[in-house]
């Protein structure tokens, strides 16, 4: 059984960007689950893996919204955790839970994992236009 987790923005959650005339990038809006992730997010689940959802959302603000969205996906009663970090890197959760693979979009998060984590980038929506 390996540990995984997946980040939750942008990696199992998409969202589109809106932009002005201008090009620049005004809203996000939600935009349906990320076609390439969710089947990883799967996969793990049933292999049998140890599968956590790790965000650097606020709980306060965001744990209510983000369980109902798991719930709907039909993965929240399969998961082995979800973690909020409030705004702080994710390394230290990911070290204190032994991931061993971390699926997230940002590769500022990837550059940050703890030894012996491996990283998986997730591609953003075509919207972002490869804006990272």
């Amino acid at each position: 059984m390996t540990i995984v987790s997946f980040d939750f923005d942008d990696t199992l959650a998409w969202t589109r960007v809106i932009r002005d005339a201008d090009g620049d990038i005004e809203d996000t809006v939600p935009a349906g689950v990320n076609p390439h992730i969710m089947p990883l997010l799967h996969a793990a689940l049933d292999r049998g893996d140890e599968v956590h959802i790790v965000t650097t959302r606020h709980a306060s603000r965001w744990r209510d919204i983000t369980l109902a969205e798991l719930r709907a996906w039909g993965v929240l009663d399969r998961l082995a955790g979800v973690h909020f970090t409030d705004g702080e890197w994710k390394a230290e959760t990911l070290s204190t839970l032994r991931v061993e693979v971390h699926h997230d979009d940002d590769q500022d998060e990837l550059d940050r994992l703890p030894p012996g984590c491996s990283g998986v980038l997730a591609p953003l929506h075509p919207s972002w236009g490869g804006v990272r």
